[in-house]
């Protein structure tokens, strides 16, 4: 019997129980073992892979591949030989045992554990040649065994865990800090739910592997930047520390023109080119020629201007503050947007703060035959860009004030209706130059109606068309709109301007368009007051009475007294 039969013949014996045992213990829907049909059917040949169909089930969470040269073999993978010689021969399923052995037929035993996988078929390719001439050997790892990695340092949970191969550290740890679940063969979702769940050092986490060696992770750096060697794959045995930090441990922050201003952890060997990277660059108006360092010492505060080049190898000690410049250049971005009755309305760009409103106009090639020129407005932009805003505070406003509860009530609801508008007179050329522009402001300049709104106690209320003759009055408007109804209060009648809707009493104030006539009526009485007051008004009446009577019945006495004593 030839050398490659023998070597069959093995093979045979050596599959006949893995195929019995599959054919027990696997669901009678996976066939065990490989299957090869001929069919005439297809014409060709049919194979299905059932190890491969049960592996797939078992979704085990991988990021990437595995690296051959790195992976580090150990007992309970489950790896694949092909040994190509004369004829080629595939075991697959093979598992490393506890001790670190593979048990391969006609070759023996190989130890395998703690090789990469190059190494191992290297070791097996050397054992084989023994048996088999011009033998080439292919290892490949079917499935990976899980690693125990362990946790220590200031978190609520520390011990030892479960994962799997091509796990990085920011998964490893967090059920360390969450909620203390040892198994972490499901991959979490979204890992950087833990970086505010105390204050723990994320940016110096030491990983001291088995063999000795030891590295770090900064996972601050990796959420901010995707730079995966800050958070690297662990390893078998890999003993993982994560330090508390206090409050007043050294920082160090970066702020300024850059996209994320931040404070953050110190971490040795730190320099501005990090924290650059750390806070995602800088902004558009930033001034990219230099880097400012404010760093404290004896004599107080040193400033540092480093340029370009130095950037990467300065290297900054804890407590340091860098700090982005801005460009002194004009913003080309900002702009305003004009509405309404003007020649060409749109986003005009300007000049922030130095662009006025007459200029815009003139932009948009001025106010059309329709406008309202008397009812025009601006909204201002709270744009942090434009300077810091001086809002109107009511609640701060009250704090000093002596005014009663209605009158606050009112200064309520007058910063709810004023904030941010500023009104316009169109024909005040003087204000219009001296309003200067912010990004983001818009101009409305509103349709001229040609109409006056008659409301209140009037009999029919509406839009009147607007006269412009100059004797036409305010009683002329309430006469078109029916006469005073019967509540009136024909004492308490008022024009509301258009535009910054101000009241007016009629004698003092010119009819314009656009305006509105309100008309108020006479106070309505509430039934418990009324009947309250007529009960007071009956008893102030008896009460009236009653001093009368006392008054006559005390000159009856006195008169009655002199009368006695005269006789």
């Amino acid at each position: 019997m030839t050398r490659s039969k023998r070597l069959f013949f093995l093979l045979f014996l050596f599959f006949i129980p893995v195929s019995l045992a599959a054919q027990e213990d696997t669901p009678p829907q996976i066939p065990g073992g490989f299957n090869f049909d001929l069919s005439s059917t297809l014409g060709g040949i049919y194979y299905q892979d059932a190890l491969g169909i049960q592996l797939a089930f078992t979704r085990i969470p991988f990021e990437g591949t595995i690296d051959k040269n790195n992976y580090i073999l150990g007992a309970n993978d489950l790896v694949s030989i092909e040994l190509n010689t004369s004829q080629k021969v595939l075991l697959r399923g093979i598992l490393v045992n506890p001790q670190g052995d593979v048990i391969l037929p006609s070759i023996g035993t190989v130890n395998v554990a703690g090789l990469t996988i190059i190494e191992a078929e290297e070791k097996i390719q050397t054992i084989a040649a023994k048996t088999f001439n011009d033998v080439a050997v292919y290892l490949s790892v079917e499935s990976p065994r899980s690693l125990i990695v362990h946790i220590t340092g200031g978190v609520p949970y520390p011990g030892k865990y479960l994962t799997f191969p091509q796990t990085r550290v920011d998964q490893v740890i967090y059920q360390s800090i969450t909620d203390g679940n040892r198994d972490l063969t499901k991959s979490v979702s979204n890992s950087s739910n833990f970086l505010d769940k105390g204050n723990f050092s994320f940016r110096d986490i030491t990983i001291e592997r088995a063999n000795g060696d030891i590295i770090t992770a900064d996972l601050i750096k990796y959420f901010r930047t995707g730079n995966y060697e800050s958070n690297p794959f662990v390893k078998d045995g890999d003993l993982i520390t994560i330090k508390k930090v206090s409050r007043e441990a050294p920082k160090l922050s970066i702020s300024g023109g850059v996209k994320t201003e931040i404070e953050l952890e110190f971490r040795k060997g730190d320099s501005p080119q990090d924290l650059l990277e750390i806070s995602g660059g800088f902004v558009d108006e930033a001034d990219t020629s230099k880097l400012l360092v404010f760093r404290r010492s004896v004599a107080g505060v040193e400033r540092i201007e480093l340029s370009p080049n130095t950037w990467n190898t300065f290297e900054l000690i804890p407590n340091d503050r860098v700090v982005v410049p801005l460009s002194r250049e004009t913003d080309f971005s900002t702009s305003v947007w004009v509405y309404g009755e003007v020649e060409t309305p749109g986003n005009f760009p300007i000049i922030n703060g130095q662009t006025s409103a007459s200029e815009i106009l003139d932009l948009s090639g001025g106010v059309t035959s329709e406008a309202l020129i008397s009812a025009a407005y601006l909204v201002r932009n709270n744009n942090p860009k434009n300077g810091i805003p001086n809002d109107f505070n009511s609640d701060l406003l009250k704090r000093t004030s002596d005014q009663v509860l209605q009158g606050l009530e009112y200064l309520d609801a007058e910063s709810r209706v004023s904030q941010n508008k500023v009104f316009i007179d169109l024909k005040d050329q003087n204000q219009l130059q001296n309003l200067k522009l912010y990004d983001g402001d818009r101009l409305y300049i509103p349709r001229d109606p040609q109409t006056i709104f008659v409301f209140g106690q009037v009999n029919n209320p509406g839009y009147f068309p607007f006269s412009g003759e100059n004797n036409f009055t305010v009683s002329d408007y309430i006469s078109r709109a029916g006469g005073f109804a019967l509540a009136a209060d024909k004492e308490r009648v008022f024009v509301i301007k258009a535009g910054n809707s101000t009241w007016f009493d009629p004698l003092d104030t010119k009819i314009e368009s656009g305006d509105k006539i309100f008309v108020d009526r006479q106070p309505i009485e509430e039934l418990n007051a009324l009947r309250t007051y007529e009960i007071q008004k009956a008893q102030l009446k008896n009460q009236r009475v009653q001093l009368i009577m006392t008054a006559i019945t005390t000159i009856t006495g006195i008169i009655t007294t002199y009368v006695a004593i005269t006789k």
